[in-house]
C-alpha cells in the first residue's frame, strides 16, 4: 500500500464537484457566463433590468403625443412654410433706415432669400401638380423681384406679392398630396438611434455570436472581434447616417386636433392634420401635457372607498374615477377625429392631469442615463489611478493611496450634496459629480489586481520581451483584472441611481420639466393622502431597480470567484 494521498484524500483540498464540467481551453470569460446562467434569479433580473432599458431608450415610440406614423395631409406645416415666406417678403419690401447697416442689410437679404426658396420647395413637394405649378409661378416671381435692384417699385411689388400669396396659396386654395409621414420616428435624435440599436445588438447578442462562431469556427479570435466592432461601429454608423440623411426641425403640430378626412366638413375645414388612417403610441400622452379636467385619476385597476371623494371639482368625476378601475379597451380610432378612443391612465394622472405613466418611461430614461453614465465616468477613472498605484509600486502607489484614503474619509452623499449646492442642479451636473465623487472603490480593486497579476509568469514575459508599461498595461493585465471592477459597476448603477433620486427627492436633483423617479416621489409626498399611487409606483420602480441591478452584481462576483461558484 502507498504511503503517498491522493490530492482528492488530502485534508486541506477542497472536495471535487462532479458537477462541474469545465471545458479544457475555456476563457475566463466563458466560465463566468456559464456559471452567471445557472443562477436564474439573476438572469430573470437581468432580462426584467433590459426590459427597463428597453421602455426607457423607446420612449420616444411608446409615450408620445405624436403619431408614429399617418396617411393624410398636414395643413399646418403648409401654413407655417406660407406664413413664413410673408414675413420674409414683408422684412425685405421695408425701406433700409440708413446706409451705415448696408452691409447687414445684404446679408438679411441673403438669409431671407434662402428661406423663402426654402419654403417653397417644401409647399411645392406636398402640394398637387396644379397646384405646384402655381406656387412654382409665385415662387419665379418673388426670386425676380429680390434680384432686383432696391426701390419704392421693388417694395410695392413685393408687398402686392405677399397680399397675393396669401390670397391664393392658404391650404383651402391649394390641392395637398396625401402621403405617409412618420412625426414620432422624424423627431428622433442620433443619440437615441444609437442607444436603440445598440440596446437590440445586445438583447440579440446570443443570435449574432452563434452565426459568427458558424461562420469563423468556435473559438476563433475574429468572433470576439467582428462582435466587438458591431456592437460598437453599427450604433455609431447609424446615428451619423441618420444625422446627414433626417434634418432636424421642431415639429409644433397639433396632432391631436387633427380629424379623419372623413369627418371633415365646412365647420372643421382649418383643422391642422387631415388623416387617412393614423396609428398612435401605445401611451398617447405627451411628457407635459396638462388636463386640468382630468387630475388625480386613479391608476386602471385601483379601487378604493373615497376615491369620488379625492376629485373634487375639477379633478375628475366619480364616474371618471369609477370608470378609471375598469379594463382599457384597445387604442383605436374614432370617426370624429381620428384621436386614440377613451385612451386610458394606466396608472393615473398627477396634480395637474399628466400621465404618470408617460413620465414614468421618461423618467427612467433619465434615471438609468444618470446611472450608466455616472458609473461609465468613475469606472474610467478609478482604473487609471488604480493602474497606475498598482503596476509601478513603490512612491507612486504610496501617494496614490494616501490620496484615495483621504478621499474616502468623506461620506459620499453628503459630500455629492455639498457639490450639488454650489455647480447647481442639473442632469448633466449630477451626472459628473456622482463619478467625481465615486471612483475610490474601482481604483481599489485594480490597485489590488493589478498588484496580484503583476508577479505572474505572462507580466514577466511581457517585461522580458522589452513591452512597454501601457501595452503591458492595458492589453495584458487590465483585461484579467476586469472581471472584479464589473462586479463594482454592476452596483454602483444601482448606487446611481439611489443617489439621483435621494438628489431629486430633496429637490436639488433633475430640475423641471425634466422628469425623474426621484422629482415623481418627490411630488407625490404633497399629495400622498389623495393620490397614494403617486408614492408607490415610482418608489416601487426605484426599489425593484435597485434590487435587479444587485441581484446580478452578486451572481456576477459569485461567478467571477472560483471560491464561491458552488454557491446557488
Amino acid at each position: 500500500m502507498s504511503d503517498s494521498a491522493s490530492p482528492a484524500s488530502l485534508p486541506n483540498a477542497p472536495p471535487l464537484d462532479p458537477a462541474e464540467d469545465l471545458v479544457v481551453g475555456e476563457s475566463q470569460w466563458s466560465i463566468i457566463v456559464r456559471e452567471f446562467r445557472k443562477r436564474k434569479l439573476a438572469v430573470v433580473s437581468l432580462w426584467c433590468i433590459l426590459l427597463v432599458a428597453l421602455l426607457a431608450v423607446f420612449a420616444p415610440l411608446i409615450a408620445n403625443d405624436r403619431p408614429l406614423a399617418y396617411r393624410g395631409t398636414n395643413r399646418f406645416e403648409y401654413s407655417e412654410a406660407l406664413r413664413a415666406i410673408r414675413v420674409m417678403l414683408q422684412q425685405e419690401a421695408e425701406p433700409v433706415a440708413d446706409s451705415a447697416n448696408a452691409e447687414q442689410t445684404v446679408a438679411s437679404s441673403a438669409d431671407r432669400r434662402a428661406v423663402i426658396v426654402n419654403r417653397f420647395a417644401f409647399m411645392r413637394s406636398v402640394a398637387a401638380a396644379d397646384s405646384s405649378d402655381r406656387l412654382a409661378q409665385i415662387e419665379s416671381e418673388a426670386l425676380t423681384l429680390l434680384d432686383g435692384p432696391a426701390s419704392v417699385e421693388r417694395s410695392e411689388a413685393l408687398l402686392r406679392l405677399r397680399s397675393r400669396a396669401g390670397e391664393e396659396l392658404t391650404p383651402d386654395k391649394v390641392v395637398l398630396r396625401s402621403g405617409w409621414r412618420f412625426p414620432a420616428i422624424a423627431g428622433l435624435e442620433p443619440h437615441t438611434i444609437a442607444m436603440m440599436l445598440f440596446l437590440l445588438l445586445v438583447m440579440s447578442a446570443g443570435l449574432w455570436r452563434g452565426w459568427l462562431q458558424r461562420r469563423f469556427g468556435r473559438g476563433h479570435p475574429l468572433v470576439n472581434r467582428v462582435w466587438l466592432s458591431m456592437l460598437i461601429g453599427l450604433p455609431l454608423f447609424a446615428a451619423f447616417a441618420w444625422w446627414l440623411v433626417v434634418p432636424g426641425h421642431l415639429d409644433r403640430t397639433r396632432y391631436k386636433e387633427g380629424s379623419l378626412a372623413s369627418a371633415v366638413n365646412a365647420e372643421t375645414g382649418n383643422v391642422p392634420v387631415i388623416y387617412e388612417s393614423v396609428y398612435w403610441p401605445l401611451v398617447p400622452f405627451a411628457l407635459d401635457e396638462p388636463n386640468l379636467l382630468n387630475t388625480f385619476a386613479a391608476p386602471v385597476g385601483f379601487t378604493r372607498d373615497n376615491v369620488a371623494d379625492a376629485t373634487g371639482p375639477g379633478q375628475g368625476s366619480a364616474a371618471e374615477a369609477a370608470d378609471a378601475t375598469t379594463s382599457p379597451p384597445a387604442i383605436v380610432a374614432k370617426p370624429e377625429n381620428g384621436l386614440p378612443r377613451r385612451a386610458k391612465h394606466w396608472l393615473g394622472t398627477d396634480d395637474i392631469g399628466r400621465d404618470l405613466l408617460t413620465r414614468m418611461i421618461w423618467g427612467g430614461r433619465v434615471s438609468l442615463a444618470v446611472g450608466i453614465v455616472a458609473v461609465s465616468i468613475y469606472v474610467v477613472i478609478g482604473i487609471i489611478i488604480g493602474a497606475v498605484a498598482g503596476y509601478f509600486r513603490g512612491w507612486t502607489d504610496m501617494l496614490i493611496s494616501r490620496v484615495i484614503e483621504i478621499v474616502i474619509c468623506f461620506p459620499s452623499f453628503f459630500l455629492i450634496l455639498t457639490i450639488v449646492a454650489f455647480v447647481g442642479p442639473g442632469m448633466f451636473n449630477i451626472m459628473v459629480v456622482i463619478g467625481l465623487t465615486s471612483w475610490t472603490g474601482v481604483a481599489r480593486l485594480v490597485r489590488a489586481e493589478f498588484l496580484r497579476l503583476s508577479e505572474q509568469e505572462f507580466v514577466q514575459a511581457g517585461r522580458a520581451l522589452g513591452y512597454s508599461p501601457p501595452r503591458l498595461i492595458f492589453r495584458h493585465v487590465l483585461p484579467n483584472a476586469m472581471a472584479p471592477v464589473l462586479v463594482s459597476a454592476t452596483f454602483g448603477v444601482a448606487s446611481a441611481i439611489l443617489t439621483e433620486s435621494a438628489l431629486s427627492f430633496l429637490g436639488i436633483g433633475i430640475t423641471v420639466p425634466t422628469p425623474s423617479w426621484g422629482g415623481i416621489l418627490a411630488d407625490g409626498r404633497q399629495v400622498m393622502n389623495v393620490a397614494p399611487w403617486m408614492i408607490v409606483i415610482p418608489g416601487m420602480a426605484i426599489f425593484l431597480t435597485i434590487t435587479w441591478y444587485n441581484l446580478v452584481g452578486e451572481a456576477f462576483r459569485d461567478a467571477a470567484d472560483p471560491r464561491l461558484r458552488g454557491a446557488r
